[in-house]
């Protein structure tokens, strides 16, 4: 049986803004299908300037539509991004800092319509609204598949 509020498709973006950006990205894409995750759609890599600490390098960013094989709860979706960023090369910093690797949950579920509200976990992500390069290549993938 299902636990409510599992979903089998999640929407995540993808960022790196320390070392080489875009093989950082490409270990993000290899981790979560090396987990077993089939990336259904994936906008093109954009250049994007760091939010809240400005000193910093810019940040390459991508955002993906991932289905899983079997649904996961939000919080199983948390963990595997961490395990990810981990995986990938990110290390603890602090808030907004530079980092090697950040896997974001924008949304969860195939309509985008699954609502979490944790003390560590909020999805849609609430930062949505002040990052509009997110909704332009969220756009993207609702026209385009991974291939």
């Amino acid at each position: 049986m299902t636990e409510p509020g599992s979903a089998d498709i999640a929407w995540l973006a993808l960022g790196s803004n320390l070392g080489h950006r875009g093989g950082a990205l490409q270990r993000i894409r290899d981790e979560l299908q090396g987990r077993g995750l089939v990336i259904e759609a994936a906008s093109r890599e954009v250049l994007t300037r760091p939010i809240g600490l400005r000193h910093q390098p810019d940040y390459h960013n991508q955002v993906l539509r991932v289905r899983s094989a079997t649904p996961r709860t939000p919080r199983d979706w948390l963990l595997l991004s961490k395990d990810v960023e981990a995986a990938a090369g990110r290390r603890p910093t602090y808030h907004w800092g530079p980092r090697v690797a950040d896997v974001d949950i924008l949304y969860l579920g195939a309509q985008r319509d699954i609502v979490v509200n944790e003390p560590d976990l909020t999805v849609p992500h609430p930062e949505i609204v002040n990052r509009p390069f997110l909704s332009r290549l969220l756009a993207q993938i609702g026209k385009r598949s991974a291939s």
